[in-house]
């Protein structure tokens, strides 16, 4: 969730004035901070996080917007030099040459928001990790499906059954919860479950693939995101600029 944020901060910062900058990272940070974090939860590093990509946004606009080749660039000179070239092709040539700078840089931000989402992951892991063991735990019950009775179809279609079972963490230290085993398996099977430092039931931490695809899929969505916005943006300015031009 906080790539996907760094992710409209960065588009945002890439269209903003200076002046504006701190009030993108405020506002992004803000809607991060009642939608993910806990009340009054604030959370520094992502605070910083979307101010650097909201700069990083900034900063990268402009060496996109003038990677344009010198021929590209002397035929647009020479074109809007020519006294029948009106205002509003001024304004089409900007608008494409700013469209092209969007996508570009939705490309590279794409690929920035990705990479720190890795990289923030990664370092999420590392910490669960270090409070996360494997035990094995034992059920106590058969994993039989509901009674018929109480049954529903849908219930009926899931392959795992939510059963008690008991597991021994620290050594010495018995403890009791439910866990999840496929239909029908005996009391008595083994299993391996995730704990934490107090022997209660954990989440297993993300493995190295998982967090590669997730940081993948968060920047695809990102530059996915920018392209579909220079896309639908470009034809309603157009229709406005040649609505313009025919009244001229």
């Amino acid at each position: 969730m906080l790539g996907v944020f760094a992710a409209v901060a960065a588009l945002c910062g890439a269209t903003a004035p200076w002046a504006v900058l701190p009030l993108v990272a405020a506002v992004c940070w803000g809607c991060y901070d009642g939608a993910v974090l806990p009340q009054d939860g604030a959370d520094l590093r992502a605070l910083a996080l979307l101010s650097a990509f909201v700069l990083l946004g900034h900063l990268l606009a402009g060496p996109v917007e003038r990677a344009a080749s010198w021929r590209r660039e002397a035929a647009r000179v020479a074109a809007e030099a020519n006294p029948l070239f009106r205002p509003d092709d001024r304004r089409r040539a900007r608008l494409r040459r700013s469209r092209s700078r969007l996508l570009l840089t939705s490309l590279g931000l794409g690929v920035a928001v990705g990479l720190a989402v890795h990289a923030h992951g990664a370092a999420a892991a590392d910490a669960a990790r270090g409070h996360a063991h494997p035990v094995t735990a034992t059920t106590l019950a058969n994993a039989v499906p509901a009674p018929r009775g109480r049954a529903t179809p849908r219930a009926a279609a899931v392959p795992v059954v939510n059963v008690p079972a008991e597991w021994d963490y620290p050594a010495g230290s018995r403890h009791l919860g439910r866990v999840l085993v496929f239909r029908h398996q005996a009391a008595g099977t083994r299993l391996t479950v995730w704990v934490d430092d107090a022997g209660r039931l954990a989440a297993q931490p993300a493995s190295t693939a998982d967090q590669a695809v997730f940081a993948l899929l968060v920047g695809l969505t990102g530059t996915a995101g920018a392209a579909v916005q220079a896309e639908a943006e470009s034809p309603t300015a157009s229709q406005g600029q040649r609505r313009r031009a025919a009244r001229a």
